[in-house]
């Protein structure tokens, strides 16, 4: 199980455009993963990332959006706040 349950609060770091966003979460130092609209953002099913891959692929490749600083956000309100981001790009 990925989510620790003393800790309820990941921080975004970027989001993919679009109307099911990807989301890049920093769990703890050090470890980020993905979470995607179509698991829930369920960090159970959520992917591992490396720091490279973020600035180089997601966000230098892919367009995602760097949140700058990351934001705090509750793990029972990450499809909220992809649902905001999607509306605030749309």
């Amino acid at each position: 199980m990925v989510k620790d349950a003393s800790r309820d609060i990941v921080k975004v770091r970027a989001y993919s455009p679009g109307r099911y966003p990807i989301l890049v979460l920093e769990l703890a130092p050090n470890e980020s993963r993905t979470a995607y609209h179509e698991t829930g953002y369920d960090l159970d099913r959520s992917k591992p990332v490396e720091e490279a891959w973020i600035e180089d692929n997601a966000i230098g490749r892919h367009s995602f959006i760097k949140v700058d600083p990351p934001e705090d956000v509750p793990i029972s309100s990450l499809t909220d706040y992809a649902k905001e981001r999607t509306r605030e790009i749309g």
